[in-house]
Formats: C-alpha cells, sequence, structure tokens
C-alpha cells in the first residue's frame, strides 16, 4: 500500500487489556458503538454475529461512504480466561502476593519513578492496596468498638473482635470492594509481575499463539492493510507478540500488507520503568525501531490509567521537538465525548479509559472506528493534523487524498 491509496479490505488484531470481559462482550460494544460511528460521521455501517475459524474468534464489518467501501474483520486475541482464573484464586494466597507485588514495586523504586512520570497513575498503583488496607482497618476498629461496648475481656474479647474485624471485611470486598474492583487491581498487579519476572507460562503460550496468527495474516497477504490494537495492558501485549513475530520473520512488516500498531490507554512504562523490565523495553525498541512497522500512540489527559506526555520507548517525557518512534499524539476526550457524558463520568476513571475503545459522539483527531473501519491507513489518520476529521467531510465522503507521510 501506499501513502494516499484507499483501504478496502482491513484485518483487525485486538488486545484487551486486564480485564475479565470476554469476546462476546467485546462484539457486543462493538455492535453498539459502531451505531454511534455511523451516526457521528454520517455513515452506513454494519458488523455481523460473532463468528469463530477454528481457534479464532471474530466478526466482520462493513463501513460504507459515498466514495468509499471498507470491509474489515475483527479478531480479538483473547485473554480474559487468564484474568478469570485469577481472580477465581483464594483469597488470602491473593494477599500474600499482592503485599509481595507491593514492596518488589516500592523497593525496586518503580512506584517512585511512577510519580515522576505521571502522578495519576502512582495513585492509581496504590488504590487497590489502600482499599485492603481501609477495609483492614474498618473491620479491626469497629471490632475493637463491639467488644468495648459489649465490656468483653482477655480471649473472649480478641475472639469477638477478629470474627467482626474478617467478617467486615469480607463484607467490604464485596461492597464496594467489587464496584471498586480491588480483587481485580491486586490481581493485575500480581499478574504483571509475574509475568514480567517470566513466571506466567500461561500467558507466554498464548503470545506465542498471537504471533502464529499475525504470521498467518500477514502471509496469507489478502488484507490491504493490517492494524494490531493494544489496550492497556494489551499495549505491552501487542509488543510482546510483534517482537516475537519479527524474530521468526524478520522480513514480516516489509511485504504484503501494510502493517500498523496502534496504543491506547497504554501502560508500556508499567512494567518497563522496572529494572528486570529489560525485556520488554528490548521488544520495545525492536518493534519502534522496525522501518516498514508504524506505531503510533494515543494518549489523554483525562485517562488516569495511563501515562500521559510519557513516551513509551524513550521512557521520559515528551519533548517538542525530540522525535522517536513511535509518534504519539495526543487524543482529546473533551473533543471527543458529548458534554453531559463526559461530566456524568468525570470521575469514572475505568469509564474513561475505555473511551479510547469507544465511538466519538463527535468528529475529532482520534476516532477508533475510523481508524478499524475508515478508508485511511492507521499512519495517514496519525499524520494528519486533525486526523479524520480533516480527510473526511460533513456527507461521510473521502474528501481529498491521504497525506503524504512526514519524514
Amino acid at each position: 500500500m501506499h501513502s494516499g491509496q484507499m483501504i478496502a479490505r482491513r484485518h483487525v488484531f485486538h488486545v484487551a487489556g486486564y480485564d475479565p470481559y470476554d469476546i462476546a462482550g467485546q462484539h457486543r460494544r462493538f455492535r453498539r458503538e459502531l451505531a454511534r460511528f455511523a451516526t457521528t460521521w454520517n455513515l452506513r455501517a454494519t458488523a455481523s454475529e460473532l463468528a469463530s475459524d477454528g481457534d479464532a474468534p471474530h466478526w466482520t464489518a462493513a463501513a460504507h461512504g459515498p466514495n468509499w467501501s471498507v470491509d474489515t474483520t475483527v479478531e480479538p486475541l483473547d485473554w480474559h480466561d487468564i484474568v478469570l482464573a485469577d481472580i477465581a484464586k483464594p483469597a488470602l494466597p491473593r494477599f500474600v502476593a499482592a503485599a509481595a507485588a507491593f514492596a518488589d514495586f516500592v523497593r525496586s523504586g518503580t512506584f517512585f519513578r511512577y510519580f515522576a512520570a505521571s502522578y495519576r497513575y502512582a495513585l492509581f498503583f496504590l488504590m487497590p492496596f489502600f482499599n485492603v488496607t481501609l477495609f483492614a482497618a474498618a473491620g479491626a476498629l469497629l471490632g475493637l468498638w463491639v467488644t468495648g461496648a459489649l465490656a468483653l475481656t482477655g480471649p473472649v474479647r480478641a475472639a469477638v473482635a477478629i470474627a467482626i474485624a474478617v467478617a467486615v471485611f469480607a463484607a467490604l470486598m464485596r461492597w464496594p470492594g467489587r464496584r471498586w474492583r480491588v480483587v481485580v487491581g491486586l490481581a493485575d498487579w500480581i499478574f504483571a509481575r509475574d509475568y514480567m519476572y517470566g513466571r506466567r507460562r500461561d500467558i507466554e503460550a498464548r503470545l506465542d499463539r498471537f504471533a502464529d496468527r499475525l504470521l498467518a495474516r500477514v502471509h496469507a497477504a489478502d488484507v490491504d492493510e493490517i492494524v494490531i490494537v493494544g489496550h492497556s495492558l494489551g499495549a505491552t501485549f501487542a509488543v510482546d507478540f510483534i517482537a516475537r513475530a519479527l524474530a521468526r520473520d524478520p522480513e514480516l512488516a516489509r511485504r504484503g500488507p501494510t502493517l500498523a500498531l496502534l496504543t491506547i490507554g497504554a501502560t508500556i512504562p508499567k512494567l518497563a520503568l522496572h529494572p528486570a523490565g529489560a525485556r520488554l523495553r528490548a521488544w520495545a525498541e525492536k518493534v519502534a525501531a522496525e522501518p516498514s512497522l508504524f506505531w503510533v500512540e494515543y494518549q489523554a489527559r483525562d485517562d488516569a490509567i495511563s501515562f500521559y506526555k510519557f513516551h513509551p520507548v524513550a521512557l521520559r517525557a515528551i519533548a517538542d521537538g525530540k522525535a522517536v518512534r513511535p509518534l504519539v499524539r495526543r487524543a482529546q476526550l473533551h473533543t471527543m465525548m458529548a458534554p453531559e457524558d463526559l461530566r456524568r463520568h468525570r470521575f469514572n476513571f475505568m469509564r474513561l479509559h475505555y473511551q479510547f475503545v469507544m465511538a466519538n459522539a463527535r468528529r475529532a483527531a482520534y476516532d477508533y472506528f475510523m481508524i478499524v473501519c475508515g478508508p485511511l491507513r492507521l499512519q495517514d489518520i496519525a499524520l494528519a493534523g486533525n486526523g479524520p476529521a480533516d480527510l473526511i467531510a460533513a456527507d461521510g465522503a473521502l474528501a481529498a487524498p491521504a497525506p503524504a507521510p512526514a519524514a
């Protein structure tokens, strides 16, 4: 594919973050949001039912404007079953492992590097551990108060106080703990640490399978563009399995379809900033240095669960004039969402984090569905000043040829 040439067929690999959201749920969200996308851009768009081709569940989407038509296959690279297995593990071993993870990230200095990179992400790191401490303190205080009010003494007082503390802690872990995703948050940090140290054979095997799927799709050469989307922790996995695929076939991105990587709501520095993250740092540098693969990361100030204005490979604050691959662009949620939606979700950090994979209510420089379903290459969208808003007319037509890529 050359710059300025419209896309007719695209294959999208989507890698989600640490979330127990299954493929059926992702498919339902996609179809719901696709309808909003069509309204926002004045297009026609439809999505198929969820299908399965061997071990590769997928669906297709068709989008049409007055002078273009695109068929997209969306293939989630799924690992939610690993997340479900993690959060189903017994509570006591989880708390022990979480304490070890917390101590590791603090003792290694990684937590303090989070603060230097993004204080909001540092607070996000603290939140599940703080909530567990808060719930435990609430249970202990209530146990002491009740036994004091009942004038209990000795071993009886200790036993009753402990029983009350445990019961209160367990109740708080259910509510508001489930709503606050405390168990998922703890499991996330345990998993991330184990993955960083190479202790998770399950995800290693899954990433090898993801690399196999990418190689097969590139070698099939039956689409114009392949876009790998990594959201949240999925961005780290996208870099990982692309590096594995390049190790097997160094010519992977230099023949066949255009190959592009989109990282959004990304948390690559989560592990890359750890002294033990050398393996990930090497992969990220390898993928960024591949000249035939285009990589863009979109970052949003309102997304606290990511690293805003922090480069995922250079691992430093982004400075004007310092052009380091990948390209980093800003996504402004207030230009994407309806004002009433932004007000309603202002303090729902998880909802804002997921806006990256949802449809916009307004035309903006970043639009997930235009990247996935639209007629332009990801590179052409990313290099346009206002993204698709510069390139798609009010009637949904492709307004002008895509710009030539910048040097």
